[in-house]
């Protein structure tokens, strides 16, 4: 990043280094922050021309004297941060150094002025800890405990305090306000006890910026007076904001301090209407020939419709040869599905296609420059499972003053709304009502909040989740080894309750061979990877930059996945697992199932309607891959039964002519595809197992061929329904073993092979 920006020096701001009078009360304030200065010794520091003036947990602003030689360069990348780089002059750096370089203080005259007095007051300022002490907020221990937090892991002290619900934010507002002589505004509960935020303030004052602007620096415009423009800010020491609203207004500022949920309630009052107009607009707007909101172009139309005239003038001449065609057409079309994969997974079991993520690793992030991580957790009808959900949530090993949770509830579930208010959820942890639009699905609920999302990297988890402690570490750690054009990281999936019954051991299975060999197959081969509905890791900006999710498509994981890959991104699969709650009731399962294999054939259309544009894009291997992996997977399921039938009747007598269509090269072409098709369905779901260790699975894979029964019945209930509700999104049952899921839920047993 700094080589890139180097490369024009136009584009690097000049800043200021002086202190400067802010507030109603004039407080001189130094911009330096003492402590971000000292990550760079002193001697370092000036040699280079260099100075930390600010940090935030994934960034560090550093000023410099232009131009910088190579040496200067090394030593910025040698603090492992991301570097947000501007301009200074000599005389502010030189004056700097004296003021943050104890072995260099300042030169004073020997009676001191007014003005230096009223500057190391401003600088040595009471600190938030002392304040909330004092005001009997917290007792001395709790802040000692933080202190010790903050001085391992980072971050600011009122943000640790807030996490672990210690505080409330208008506490430590309330402090923040005191500590730098500011007026403290309570907007969610103001005057007369209104919880209306944006009722009190001047809607046109939102338009002197974008909303990108007050989310990012947390701040809101509350009114206009002779006196100026009042702002409501949570940082009151955010001046690149003060400078930006200034020069913007032209008037002078008048600042307050506010709660971190007041800002956020306000801006949720202020933009919901677009936010609800971008989740569902914003791909058919930008992209929308990438979207299933219109199922078929009229290019496909046509085709189809072509093709049916000619099947049906084929059966009106020649019923028999037409049959034998088409009969044809599927069993070569099943066995390049089937040999193609089978292809893909023949690689050595020793291999690691997946990118693994050591201990070492691990150890090796600091803690300090972790950056802010949203989790998005689209729940709907999920009351019985909030525990579990908020137990996995604060067990992630991440630190909590930077988790950016948004628990996404749609606004006419109100069980589920009523019973997350209800507990005692942590502060990170934010209740995001989504309010009712059609369609009403979960891709359209991420994409509200991805809107209101503050991390650099963002994870999707569902309401039955519980991932491994350290996955969004993981996560980090795969994107710093990995490659500069991955966009994405899908971590594995598996089930709690494999052993619930037969029909979870199946799915248990079928989940191994999908998440240990066939997306790892499909990493190693560099093709597209369709993801998973949850634990993917992204960038926020590649994710916002191809559009987000589609809100019409029902496999939004898939059609997601797709457009990475039509981008130039990359996706890995991580090491590292989640676990669900696996469906083990045969009408729930059949509505999951079908709903997936529904937006499996909406995204292969989405993606088809221009076939030749789509070769360019993905290249020759990423193409096949794309017909493999997107086309091929409904593709048997909808074949098999009328092979099935075809069989039942031949057995039976009941149909002679089946024979005439089955010419030998045929004949033994189907007799292939059906001793082949089972056998390797039965062997990679036994491979995938034992790849993961559950050994105990194993014996279970030989009746297989009943749960690819049952993957048809699915498959033929998605087809009606895509012609009928395409759009509409089969809710799945969760907290079917509520029992186990309250309990102390295990992974699946790792034996040793026999």
């Amino acid at each position: 990043m700094i080589d890139q920006v180097l490369g024009d020096l136009s584009r690097i701001p000049l800043v200021s280094l002086r202190p400067f009078r802010y507030g109603p009360r004039a407080i001189l304030v130094d911009p330096i922050d003492s402590r971000a200065a000292q990550l760079l010794d002193e001697h370092g520091a000036r040699e280079h021309g260099l100075l930390i003036y600010a940090q935030t947990p994934g960034s560090l602003y550093v000023a410099a004297r232009l131009p910088m030689n190579d040496t200067a360069r090394g030593v910025l990348k040698a603090l492992g941060r991301r570097i947000r780089l501007a301009q200074a002059t000599s005389a502010d750096l030189a004056a700097a150094y004296d003021r943050v370089y104890p072995s260099h203080p300042p030169k004073q005259s020997a009676k001191p002025s007014a003005t230096a007095s009223r500057a190391k007051a401003a600088v040595q300022k009471i600190r938030i800890g002392d304040l909330l002490r004092q005001g009997g907020k917290l007792p001395a221990a709790s802040i000692d405990e933080a202190l010790q937090s903050q001085a391992t892991d980072g971050g600011r002290l009122g943000w640790l305090l807030t996490s672990r619900n210690e505080v409330t934010y208008l506490d430590v507002a309330e402090a923040v306000a005191e500590q730098h002589g500011l007026p403290f505004v309570d907007l969610l509960n103001g005057e007369g006890g209104s919880s209306a935020v944006a009722s009190r303030l001047d809607a046109t004052l939102f338009d002197l910026m974008p909303e990108s602007f007050w989310r990012s620096h947390l701040a809101v415009p509350i009114g206009r007076s002779r006196l100026g423009l009042r702002i409501a800010m949570v940082d009151p020491e955010d001046t690149a904001a003060a400078q930006s609203l200034q020069a913007a207004s032209g008037v002078p500022l008048r600042l307050a301090v506010t709660g971190y949920r007041d800002v956020l309630a306000a801006l949720e009052e202020h933009y919901q209407q677009e936010y609800t107009y971008r989740s569902l607009a914003d791909l058919v707007q930008r992209r929308p020939e990438d979207s299933a909101h219109q199922l078929l172009s009229l290019l496909q139309r046509s085709v189809l419709i072509a093709i049916v005239i000619l099947l049906a003038i084929g059966m009106a001449v020649a019923v028999m040869p037409t049959l034998t065609v088409v009969n044809a057409v599927l069993g070569v079309l099943y066995f390049w599905v089937l040999v193609h994969k089978m292809i893909l997974l023949m690689r050595p079991t020793d291999e690691l296609l997946e990118i693994g993520i050591t201990q070492e690793d691990l150890d090796a992030l600091d803690p300090a420059s972790l950056p802010p991580y949203t989790v998005l957790v689209p729940a709907y009808r999920e009351a019985a499972v909030l525990p579990i959900l908020t137990k996995a949530l604060t067990e992630l090993d991440y630190p909590k003053d930077r988790l950016d949770v948004k628990l996404l509830l749609e606004e006419d579930d109100l069980e589920t709304i009523d019973a997350a208010k209800a507990m005692r959820l942590p502060n990170y942890i934010e209740i995001l009502v989504v309010p009712p639009s059609q369609p009403k699905t979960k891709p359209k609920a991420c994409n509200y909040g991805l809107s209101h999302a503050r991390g650099e990297y963002l994870v999707i988890y569902d309401a039955e989740d519980i991932p491994e402690r350290d996955q969004l570490k993981k996560a980090i750690a795969a994107f710093r080894k990995a490659p500069a054009n991955v966009s994405c990281v899908q971590a594995k999936l598996s089930y709690f309750n494999w052993d619930q019954n037969i029909l979870t051991r199946w799915f248990t299975a079928e989940y191994a061979a999908w998440f240990d060999l066939l997306l790892p197959a499909l990493h190693g081969a560099r093709l597209p990877i369709p993801l998973g509905g949850t634990s993917n890791h992204f960038l926020v900006r590649t994710l916002v930059d191809v559009g987000a999710w589609d809100p019409y498509n029902v496999a939004e994981d898939a059609d997601l996945g797709i457009r990475l890959y039509k981008a130039g991104y990359q996706t890995l699969v991580m090491d590292s697992t989640t676990y669900e709650e696996a469906n083990s009731d045969f009408v729930n399962w059949i509505r999951q199932r079908s709903r997936w294999v529904k937006g499996y054939i909406q995204t292969w259309f989405v993606h088809m309607r221009h076939p030749v544009r789509l070769y360019r894009e993905l290249g020759p291997k990423g193409f096949l891959g794309f017909q493999l992996v997107v086309g091929g997977t409904p593709f048997p399921f909808l074949v098999n039964p009328l092979y099935w039938l075809m069989t039942t009747l031949w057995f039976l007598s009941l149909w002679r002519s089946v024979p005439l269509i089955f010419p030998s090269w045929l004949y033994y072409l189907a007799s292939i595809n059906l001793f082949a098709g089972n056998f390797s369905f039965i062997f990679i779901n036994m491979v995938g197992a034992a790849r993961r260790g559950d050994w105990r699975l194993i014996k279970y894979e030989v009746a297989m061929p009943v749960y690819w029964s049952m993957m048809s019945v699915a498959a033929w209930k998605a087809a009606l329904q895509l012609l009928t509700r395409p759009f509409y999104w089969e809710k799945t049952e969760h907290g079917l073993l509520l029992e186990t899921m309250q309990g102390a839920v295990q992974p699946p047993m790792q034996q040793e092979a026999p």
